[in-house]
Formats: C-alpha cells, structure tokens, sequence
C-alpha cells in the first residue's frame, strides 16, 4: 500500500492542511490540534467543534515554516478582500498568557489565551466572542482504547503481573506506555482511512456527487487494492521507515459529516447524506452502536517518535484483528 494524503489540522475543527511529510509524535503528527476554540458564555468557556459550530469550516489554514495563516472567506467572498491572520504556531514565552481549563470528553488540561489580538479578530469573524486557545504542551489523558490493552479499560487498567514487573529497575522501563498522552484530538494522535472506503461512500450518494473526504478530518489516506472497509480489522501498520502505527479503536461518526463547507452550515451540500448513507450498514461497533464507523484511531509504536512520514511512502498492514475491536471511552461508549 502507499499513502496516498497527509493531513495536519493546527486548530481543531478548522480546516485541515495537506502536507507532504508529516513527523510522528506521540500525541499527533507535529503541529497538530495544538489550538482549539472556545466560546465566552456567561457561565463557561465552551469547546468549540464544528458539529456544533458548522462556520469553522470557512476558515482556511496554511503552514508558512514556522507561522500559522488563517484566512477567513465567508460565503459569497473572493480571494482579494479575505481576511487574515498570522499565529505563531510555536508561541514565545507562552507561560506567562493567562491559563484556561479545557475539559474534552472527561480529559482535562490546562491550556494558554493566546491574546486579545488573535481573540479579536476570530471573535469578529464569528459575531461572538471566542478565545483562541494553545496546549501548551500539556497534554490530556487517553481514557480509551489503548494500545496492548483490553477494549473495556483504560490507562490506569493493568493487571497484577504487569504492575510487579514494572516495579523491577531493568523491566520497568521497557513496559512504560508512552501512548497515554494526547494534545487537543478527540480519542487518539492519529486517524486512518483508506481511498477503498471513501470511494464506496460516492457510489452511495447521488450519480454527480463524490465524497469529500476531508470531512472524515483522518491524518493519513492509504492507497490499497483491499477492499473498502478493509481498514476494520486492521491492528497495526509498518511504514517504509519501519515506524509503526497501533490501531486500537473504530471512529464513530457524528453529525459533522453533514456540514457544508462551502456555506458553513448544516445539511446544505449535495454530499449531505453521507452521514446517513453510512447508518444504513456501517453501525458495525457495539462501543459506539449508535453512530456508522468510518476510520480507525491509531498511537504511534515504540522507537517511531521523531521519525517522518511521506506521501507515496509504502505501508503494510503487519497486524490484523480476527474481530473487530469495541471503542471504549467513559461517558462516550455504549
């Protein structure tokens, strides 16, 4: 197989950028979701996903080295009045912004307002006020699936072999989980889906309408000759740089499949009913019964850290599940 797309999403729920090369981390490619929204209410700051805040998709972000752009194009705009702006994708001295809590899904963190020059300039694009918030390098904690652990425990779940082994000096260290740790993604570092799979859900829409498949928001596209859905079963894939990815979970999906990227808001596109046309036989997971799968979470192995990722990169399914595994995240699984 080879990889087909590579995708980097600075500020989650935003748009994506496709990049040519991507450096695994454990907690995401480099520069992924290292910012997030988040609405002043009354009473909270409110995280700002595009389910909920369909008009994060007309904001368009590129990579400039070391510098995020952000240009905002409203429906009807043109290139040449757009408005932008520049964000230091590695911010100076960020300690000493004010901290905010961030709460995801039960797995808080502390992250950092940005300021009132980015604030203000989003917070007019939307009509309401929003804080721009950086991670901090303050990462959450992955209450689901994990690699090398049952579906139905988290990270705090081990057995008592396994915490008496780890308290020995030589083993210890080499049983240490590096894969506990995420930055501002939903469940897990990393998404996969495979061009089989998106080109199913095309036949399944109207005759002149494809799939726009960056709405499935995945980090890594794989080309492959397997037949769609393949991906299910998949539990680990090796790159050509013998890194690995350790798929541990099937992404369910939500109501963000229906929003209309050129319009910002829901269930206006012609690819609308993608969303439904993948109930109607991809609610194949118990963990999430209710949503259709589309996708598999994915940690970095050990000793991949550091090492980078290319489109036209080969890649090889080197492990497959007999059934597939049940996603697991408290208070989001059934």
């Amino acid at each position: 197989m080879q990889i087909a797309q590579l995708w980097i999403y600075p500020i989650k729920s935003m748009r994506g950028c496709s990049v040519s090369s991507a450096i695994l981390t454990h907690e995401g490619f480099y520069l992924d979701r290292r910012f997030m929204l988040l609405k002043v209410t009354e009473s909270k700051l409110e995280n700002m996903h595009v389910t909920s805040f369909p008009q994060m998709c007309l904001f368009h972000p590129s990579i400039k080295e070391n510098t995020l752009e952000i240009t905002y194009r409203p429906p009807g705009s043109t290139p040449s009045p757009a408005e932008t702006i520049e964000i230091p994708l590695d911010p100076e001295n960020f300690e000493n912004l004010d901290k905010v809590d961030v709460n995801m899904h039960g797995s808080p963190t502390t992250a950092y307002n940005m300021g009132e020059k980015y604030n203000a300039f989003l917070s007019k694009c939307f009509g309401f006020q929003v804080v721009l918030a950086f991670w901090g390098f303050n990462p959450r904690s992955v209450l689901g699936n994990l690699p090398n652990r049952p579906s139905n425990q988290g990270p705090k779940a081990q057995t008592a072999i396994t915490k008496v082994l780890s308290s020995l000096p030589l083993i210890g260290p080499m049983l240490e989980d590096d894969n506990t740790k995420i930055a501002f993604n939903d469940c897990a570092p990393y998404l996969v889906i495979s061009e089989p799979s998106v080109a199913d859900v095309s036949t399944r829409l109207p005759e002149d309408v494809s799939c726009d498949l960056t709405k499935f928001r995945s980090n890594i596209v794989v080309r492959t000759s397997e037949p769609a859905f393949s991906e299910d079963f998949w539990s680990e894939l090796t790159f050509s740089n013998e890194a690995k990815l350790l798929l541990t979970g099937n992404c369910g999906r939500c109501a963000s499949l229906t929003v209309d990227y050129e319009t910002g808001k829901n269930g206006t596109g012609k690819d609308g009913g993608v969303f439904k046309a993948l109930m109607s036989d991809r609610r194949v997971d118990a963990g999430v019964k209710y949503s259709p799968i589309f996708g598999r979470y994915g940690f970095v192995g050990k000793g991949g850290e550091g090492k980078v990722v290319s489109v036209g990169d080969e890649v090889w399914v080197s492990g497959r599940n007999e059934e597939r595994t049940r996603f697991y995240w408290p208070g989001l699984s059934t």
